[in-house]
């Protein structure tokens, strides 16, 4: 998933989450989680960076 410690939040919109489903992130864990899993994607991002 990740080699450096962060992910680009558009990988989880390709394969293999779009092989689970075709929407991958937001088919797989609707809305609500997708938005709280790319929060803390970004919340992780900016404190590598900080």
């Amino acid at each position: 998933m990740t080699e450096s410690g962060v992910m680009d939040p558009a990988r989880l919109y390709e394969s293999p989450y779009t092989d689970l489903n075709d929407q991958g992130l937001d088919g797989l864990f609707g809305g609500e989680a997708a938005d709280a899993l790319l929060a803390v994607l970004d919340e992780i991002k900016r404190r590598a960076a900080a």
